[in-house]
């Protein structure tokens, strides 16, 4: 049986020169285009596990959304319980109310100068209060406590603390912030449309004119 090399009548130094030619072009080929997409399967698999993965996340995240819900008119009926008029006084009194509880002796307090308006952002108002107070350490670290926990929304935004002459008790001026949130603003009733057109008042009725005598 005639080879390739045979029917095109190729000398022996030119069958090992295609021989060779041939083989360095699926060299080069393998090289460049074969060989680099060894690895496009481990990197699908890894695309796809990932994928797979945040499907999963995204999913938990999906069906924990009535429990969201829930958690937010939770904290939108617990902000809007205090009218804006009444948050200077509440604030007074959660102050009060918690240093009584944690023995801290206050010897004065009142509304503290505040920057721009008072208004945090869109959702929040701001109030802040002065404070001057004397107590032992521990009891002011329980009444700091008492003010961050549950749902007062207290903070610390300036403390001076000084040791009284007998180096016994504490000291000292805090101010006090609190975030109350804005209660939202009723909508404005829409505008009633007329229905139909607009009857107009009928205006003086002109007299007939009268017939002149004699004509029938």
């Amino acid at each position: 049986m005639a080879s390739v090399f045979d029917k095109l009548g190729l000398r022996p130094q030119e069958q090992r020169f295609v021989v060779l030619t041939v083989t360095i072009i699926v060299i080069v080929v393998s090289v460049l285009f074969i060989f680099p997409r060894f690895k496009d399967w481990g990197r699908l698999q890894s695309a796809k596990a990932a994928a797979r993965t945040t499907l999963q996340t995204n999913q938990k995240e999906i069906a924990r959304v009535p429990e969201y819900r829930s958690q937010l008119q939770k904290l939108e009926l617990a902000g809007s319980a205090v009218l804006k008029a009444e948050q200077a006084l509440d604030l007074t009194r959660t102050v009060q109310n918690k240093a009584q509880e944690m023995g801290v002796a206050i010897t004065g307090i009142r509304p503290a100068a505040q920057a721009g308006a008072g208004s945090t952002n869109q959702f929040f108002d701001e109030q802040l209060v002065s404070v001057d107070l004397s107590c032992l350490d521990q009891e002011l670290v329980n009444f700091l406590v008492a003010l961050g926990s549950g749902d007062s929304m207290i903070r610390v935004r300036d403390m001076d603390l000084r040791p009284d002459p007998p180096h016994y008790r504490l000291l000292g001026k805090i101010t006090l912030v609190a975030s109350y949130q804005k209660t939202a603003k009723a909508a404005p009733p829409a505008a009633t449309p007329r229905s139909g057109a607009t009857r107009l008042a009928p205006g003086p009725t002109a007299n007939p004119p009268s017939t002149p005598k004699g004509s029938t």
